[in-house]
């Protein structure tokens, strides 16, 4: 990955992709800001210099020295086996459903209590070999004793498995997270293993809604990313899309779009919803939902209602995702400015996926997947010029070419994920020469390296990394 050769400075000035109820959140750094970027919490952990792997085919989770898994939370006071716990006996019955029906799947776990970090998961197994810790970013692919499977799917929301663990695997492995359980998990595990057999989606449409208010993120959003997607999208080979942006883009003309087109893909580009401030739990039943083009959010029974079965949605937003429950931003930001309310108000929410995600997911007839922010995407980082031609095109390559080429959806976004690693390894490199005092004028550079690694790694995706679009013709 290209650096600049100068460190850009960054603005005073700073907007997020949040409203407020009022208006667009944005703010001033903050008295300590300089420092900011020299702390290294929030960030994956340094992993080996590899490449992601050989390209697979759609279908290369069963191909064994690639692997599939699924990653749960563990339990040591239950009382199993190795054997019980590697063939996931206290995993829910819609997982045990999965297991079975993808036969060689890895069951793996999790847990604060057995002193695992981000960067390790556990491995048990049925033949006797004892159980052994697996580091994320230095062990080889595949379902082999010591491996890990590139595509893993976390079960359950981030109160189970943390958000870290997902960020530390997206890295190098091709990783979603199904945050569902009970009915609304074996409805989707359903849809899953018979391939969304009653999806109403159309696979070769796709449906762009754009806002643009003039203000800053909203109009940065249709220029780095919405723009170039638009013109990736335009048929052919797909039969149909449309783009809807600018004053035209309303929740109403949103629901009409997708009735009328069914579309298999579905972008949405706003601000997503952060309001009320005071009360958490009315925030919780709101967060990260899609701002129309007059300031009506999108509301989670639309979405529900609206977003045909076995579509694709990538939610370009605030929160689209949910919250880590946990600020990085408190001293970068000047407390006194909305944008510092915003993300203090997110963080009070608790570690959280985000309604409408959940709700589309878990209903009948689920999507496949959606792909969102858990965190809020700072006007910097689609500013300055280097990261936001990374950021505006990996998400086109994975969400045009990659994504119609039949890749699955996990593996569509490798690239960008990979920028994480590539993005932490040279903040890595500046640390050190930060502290062995060689360098000089540092720190604004490695602010804006982490700035932007941390916003790479909060695009999530909710859903199996599994799932996948038929590739077309052409």
């Amino acid at each position: 990955m290209n650096m600049p050769s100068q460190p850009a400075p960054m603005p005073a000035g700073i907007h997020l992709n949040a409203w407020t109820g009022t208006e667009e959140a944005h703010g001033q750094l903050g008295a300590q800001a300089h420092w900011w970027g020299a702390g290294r919490r929030g960030m994956t952990p340094e992993q080996q210099a590899l490449e992601f792997g050989r390209e697979p085919p759609a279908g290369a989770w069963q191909d064994p020295e690639v692997g599939y898994g699924v990653l749960i939370r563990d339990d040591e006071t239950s009382g199993l086996t190795d054997r019980q716990k590697a063939e996931g006996a206290d995993a829910p019955a819609a997982v045990r459903d999965l297991l079975a029906a993808r036969e060689g799947s890895v069951v793996l776990r999790w847990s604060p209590d057995a002193d695992l970090d981000d960067g390790h998961l556990r491995r048990y197994y049925s033949d006797g070999t004892p159980s052994n810790d697996p580091a994320v970013g230095f062990s080889d692919f595949g379902v082999a004793e010591g491996r890990l499977p590139k595509y893993v799917a976390i079960i359950g929301g981030p109160e189970a498995i943390p958000w870290s663990v997902q960020y530390s695997l997206g890295t190098r492995h091709a990783v979603g997270r199904v945050p569902l359980e009970g009915e609304a998990l074996e409805r989707y595990v359903h849809a899953l293993i018979t391939d969304w057999d009653s999806a109403e989606a159309v696979v070769d449409r796709a449906l762009m809604w754009t806002v643009d208010t003039g203000d800053v993120m909203t109009r940065l959003m249709r220029n780095v990313i919405s723009r170039p997607l638009a013109e990736a999208l335009d048929p052919p080979p797909l039969a149909g899309f449309q783009e809807i942006a600018g004053a035209a883009a309303t929740r109403n003309a949103l629901s009409q779009a997708l009735g009328a087109t069914r579309p298999g893909l579905v972008v949405t580009s706003s601000h997503g919803l952060v309001e009320p401030f005071d009360d958490r739990d009315a925030l919780r039943a709101v967060l990260g939902l899609p701002v129309d083009q007059n300031r009506a959010p999108v509301t989670v029974g639309q979405l529900a209602a609206d977003l045909p079965g076995g579509c694709i949605w990538f939610a370009q937003a605030c929160c689209s995702a949910g919250g880590a429950g946990d600020s990085l931003y408190t001293t970068l930001l000047d407390p006194r400015w909305p944008a510092a309310h915003t993300v203090d108000a997110v963080a009070r929410c608790g570690p959280m996926v985000a309604p409408a995600a959940v709700e589309v997911l878990g209903r009948e007839n689920p999507v496949r997947a959606v792909v969102g922010h858990v965190e809020p995407t700072f006007s910097w980082t689609l500013e300055v010029e280097s990261t936001g031609q990374y950021l505006g095109g990996r998400i086109v390559a994975a969400l045009s070419r990659r994504l119609y080429g039949g890749m699955p959806l996990a593996y569509a976004f490798a690239e960008y994920w990979a920028d994480v690693g590539q993005l932490n390894h040279r903040w890595i490199t500046l640390q050190r020469e930060l502290n062995d005092g060689t360098a000089d004028g540092v720190l604004d550079e490695m602010r804006r390296l982490r700035l932007a690694a941390l916003d790479r790694q909060s695009l999530v995706l909710l859903g199996d990394p599994t799932v996948s679009l038929p590739a077309l013709p052409g």
